[in-house]
């Protein structure tokens, strides 16, 4: 189902990027400096591969490599496993992080140009507003009661339970036996 939450919403427009012809010690500077996870790898403008953490320890450390002697091209994610447009919805997002079990996607246009990036955690930090629109959408068509039960952490105590919708928030049977305002 759609959230109506797009890309260009949630993403990062000032990307951090790397070419295929830096070494990885370069790179892991980037990452370093910037405190990112992996980066857009771009060559003549346009996104040729990523390089990621895993990557890093895979190619380099755990092939006992010199990291200024290896190149980024030598190691990195070609072509990328998936990628995003600016118009693309945040439920296509999540679902893309958890298919191709990534924690970044590069946002590009229609030319292959980097124009952003979403991660894992935008995802995660639009999720409730993606929840509240779903609920509305729901209590729109009728389909949704007060007692209504879902399993995740209760808005008011922050236990992992059992959940009820009550007065527009989820809550625990304990608390949702309390008068909420």
């Amino acid at each position: 189902m759609a959230s109506g939450i797009k890309a260009i919403d949630i993403m990062t427009g000032e990307v951090i990027i790397a070419r295929p012809d830096m070494s990885i010690s370069e790179a892991a500077r980037l990452m370093n400096l910037f405190r990112i996870g992996g980066l857009p790898i771009v060559f003549q403008g346009k996104l040729v591969g990523m390089l990621t953490e895993r990557d890093i320890m895979k190619g380099v450390v755990a092939a006992n490599k010199k990291a200024a002697e290896v190149t980024v091209a030598e190691i990195m994610t070609s072509p990328p496993k998936v990628t995003a447009t600016v118009d693309e919805d945040l439920s296509s997002l999540a679902d893309k992080i958890s298919k191709f079990d990534v924690t970044r996607i590069p946002v590009v246009d229609a030319h292959g140009v980097v124009v952003g990036i979403v991660t894992n955690r935008d995802v995660l930090n639009n999720s409730k507003e993606f929840l509240e629109v779903l609920l509305e959408q729901t209590k729109v068509k009728g389909q949704l009661n007060d007692d209504y039960a879902a399993y995740g952490k209760c808005e008011l105590c922050q236990e992992a339970s059992h959940l009820f919708f009550k007065n527009n928030r989820f809550v625990c049977d304990n608390c949702s036996k309390l008068k909420l305002d």
